[in-house]
Order: C-alpha cells, then structure tokens, then sequence
C-alpha cells in the first residue's frame, strides 16, 4: 500500500514537472526576441507574394513565435505576421551600422533624390535617374540608405533601391488588369509603349506608384500602367473599404498641406492655394480635418477652413499681407508687388511640416494661367529675375517648375527634382522662396 502510494505520487510530480516545463518552453518560444539588421517588409503570410501589412525598421525588436523554412514568425501589432529569417537575428542586438550590405550594388527603380541625410527634410545632393546603379556604404536609418554614387554621397528612400544586381525591383505581389493597359516606359503620360497587357491578365507589381500609375515588372523589364485598372488579383489583400460620406463643403483659408494621415507619421502631398473648395466628412481628429480629396481619405489642418469663400483682400495668402515674414521676406514681397503686378496671389505664414513657412522665411508666387504657354514663361522669367537679385533681397534658395536653385550650390545652376506628384507640390504653378533668417551669407 505504500509503495503504491509513493508511485502514485511520483507520477503525479512528475506530470505536473512535465506540464510546467512544456508551459516554461512554449512561454520561451513565444517571448524570444529577435531584431531587424535592415529595413524589412512584414508580410501576411511566409511568402514574398503575400500582403506587405508593414515594415520593420534596422534594429526594431520583435517577439519570434518560430523559425520554419526561412521565414520567422513574429508578433507585429497584436497579430501573427511573418519576415524573412535572413534579415533578423535573435536577441536585441544587431551588426554595426556599417557592415549591412556593405559595398553591394543596387539600381533606382525609379527617379529618386539623393539627400545629405536620412529624411525628407534634408537637403537634395541631386536627382538620380531611373536606372542608376549606386553602392551600399552598409549605413542605414528607418527606411534610408546611404549610397554611393560616382563622387557623391548620400541618402535615398530604400523603397526605391533594387534588392539585387539585376536592375529590376523586388515583386511584392500580383494584379489582375480590369481592362486593356498599356505598359509605359516611365509613369510620365507620354511614356514610350513598351507593350500591352490584356483584360484579366496577371501583372507583378512593386508597391511603387507615381503619376498615378503603378510600377510592374513585365517581360522582364520595368513598366507602368495605369493603377486604377488593377484589381487585388490573387493576394490575400482585402478591397479597399468605401469611402466616407461628404457632409459639406469648405473653403481653405490658407495655402495648405495635403496629408495621409490626421498624425506625425504623415506623407506630404502637397499644397493647394487658398480659396480651394474641399469636400469634407465631418470627421477631426489632432486638429485635422478629414476630406475626400482625389479620390481618397486625406487630412487638412483644420482651423484653416471656412464656410465661405475668403476673399482676394485678407489673410497670409494675398499680395498684400507681411504678417509674420522675416525682413528678407518682406523685402521679396515688396519687390515682387512692385515690379511684377501679374502676380495677384502670395502665400506667405502658414502652417506646414517644413519650417520654412511657418517661419515666415519662405513666399509661394502663384502663377496666373501656369499651364499656358504666357504663364510658364512668366514663371520661368519672375524666378530668373529673383536669381539675379538673390544677395540685396537675401534669398536662400528658389524652386520653379521641378528645378531648384540655391546660393551655396550656384555654381550648378538649376537642377532638377524629383516628382512629387501634383502641380503645386512640384512647384509648376508657383514660384517658392525661401530667404535667409538674416543678413546676406547663406545659413
């Protein structure tokens, strides 16, 4: 009888013993950190054609569930996602900042900027063509990477870099064409014919899109087509969801910025002037005031709408407002009114994510009629003319029809940026400047 019992409490011990170290195990597994050596797609499901549902950021840490046939699952905002197994390594730590890609090759999927630091905010080296190969120096910052190109040095979006040598973008997944498209050589709408793809055909797309068209690789080449004839195809990608009901109309009382989002995560996409009529939704939120606005959701700063129309006599956007500006800018305000009365429209103090107009340091010279043949060359002359003017009226730098010219590199004249998307945020229907806080040498 005793010995029964003592058998009968061994096996009771050790199925608890048992029990709580599976449960130690399974917790272990479940909490193991790992962290991200570079920037890297989370996807849906343990396959480079799933649903990208984010991003890890080059040394983000997150809990690995397990590792099977090169794909790692993790915990990513509260759900099970996956990433690929080669570019996290476990723990919290991670390689020095110089040894990731270190010396690789890599090709511009499309026309990018080149910035002497990682953001948007920095200031453009020069534009790099669709096409060009740069090095890896193995530096990278939440979503930038450091590159190499002939004597130059600097930052460019990752999203815009090839992953390999082949010159041709990583495939993030697969559409189906809803009607005949043609595959354009660049985004541009008078993009040379490369080829034609059929209504119900597959398309390899890249996750870039410019010109509202979207980048796809066909044939073996980059194209473009146009993005609202692609459907999900065969990804796990759900529809995109109704967009809300528009409850009224408002007027923008200032030059404002178009975002993505209500937040400080958001994407620029530009200006539009004051006096633009915008559906809104009734919706606020951080300030901001949620509008349909090309056929999308984007976000306006709110206390800068109004029921009416305002007119052409008041506020930061007129011809005749200096509230605000620094002394160089009342300087080109005053020279401009002066000598160039076409100009009826000038935006000046507003709110923006760049410091410039907030500052009061930077004028937008809205071009009458830009799209014609008159207006662009009123464009091109007025900014040429504040070029030569440039050390009495203390201007920094000036921006007109995609170019810009600055005063520490002036010996390069006018050079080329890359699209922004709109008009207004490629500057083709005004002229910016943007002036030293004070005095005459560059800041």
């Amino acid at each position: 009888m005793r010995s029964t019992l003592i058998r009968a409490v061994l096996v009771a011990v050790l199925s608890i013993t048992t029990t709580l170290g599976l449960m130690g195990s399974m917790t272990a597994t479940a909490s193991t950190p790992v962290t991200a050596t570079t920037e890297l797609n989370v996807r849906a499901k343990p396959s480079t054609s799933a649903k990208i549902v984010g991003s890890l950021h080059r040394g983000q840490t997150v809990k690995a569930k397990s590792d099977t046939n090169g794909w790692t699952k993790i915990t990513y905002k509260g759900k099970t996602a996956y990433v690929s197994s080669r570019y996290v390594t476990k723990g919290e730590e991670m390689p020095a900042g110089d040894d990731v890609d270190k010396g690789a090759t890599a090709t511009t999927t499309t026309q990018v900027n080149l910035r002497e630091g990682p953001g948007l905010t920095e200031d453009v080296i020069t534009v790099l063509d669709e096409g060009t190969k740069v090095t890896k120096t193995g530096k990278t910052s939440k979503g930038w990477t450091e590159v190499e190109v002939g004597s130059e040095q600097g930052w460019v979006s990752t999203q815009y870099l090839t992953k390999a040598t082949s010159g041709l973008p990583e495939v993030t997944g697969t559409r189906k064409a809803t009607r005949d498209l043609n595959v354009r050589e660049t985004s541009e709408e008078d993009g040379a014919l490369v080829g034609l793809v059929r209504e119900g055909d597959k398309v390899s797309i890249t996750g870039t899109t410019k010109n509202a068209r979207a980048q796809v690789v066909f044939e073996g080449k980059v194209g473009w087509v146009l993005a609202k004839y692609l459907s999900n195809g065969d990804t796990d990608e759900p529809t995109a969801p109704p967009l809300p009901a528009v409850t009224g109309t408002r007027y923008a009382t200032a030059d404002l910025t178009i975002r993505t989002t209500s937040g400080s995560d958001f994407e620029d996409l530009g200006d539009i002037p004051e006096g633009t009529k915008l559906s809104i939704t009734g919706v606020t939120e951080n300030k901001r005031a949620q509008i349909i606005w090309d056929g999308a959701v984007r976000w306006v700063t709110a206390q800068y709408l109004s029921k009416t129309k305002p007119s052409s006599g008041g506020g930061g956007s007129t011809a005749g407002s200096t509230k605000g500006l620094k002394p160089n800018g009342v300087k080109v305000l005053e020279a401009v009114r002066k000598n160039w009365p076409q100009i009826k429209t000038i935006g000046t103090v507003r709110p923006d994510a760049l410091p410039d107009h907030p500052s009061g340091r930077a004028l937008d010279l809205m071009i009458p009629n830009y799209k014609s043949a008159a207006g662009k060359k009123l464009g091109h002359d007025l900014s040429r003319w504040l070029q030569k003017r440039h050390t009495e009226l203390g201007i920094n730098y000036i921006i007109w029809d995609q170019h810009i010219w600055n005063v520490q590199r002036d010996g390069q004249g006018w050079r080329s940026m890359a699209g922004r998307g709109s008009d207004s945020a490629n500057h083709k229907n005004h002229v910016h400047v943007t002036v030293l806080a004070k005095g005459y040498a560059p800041i």
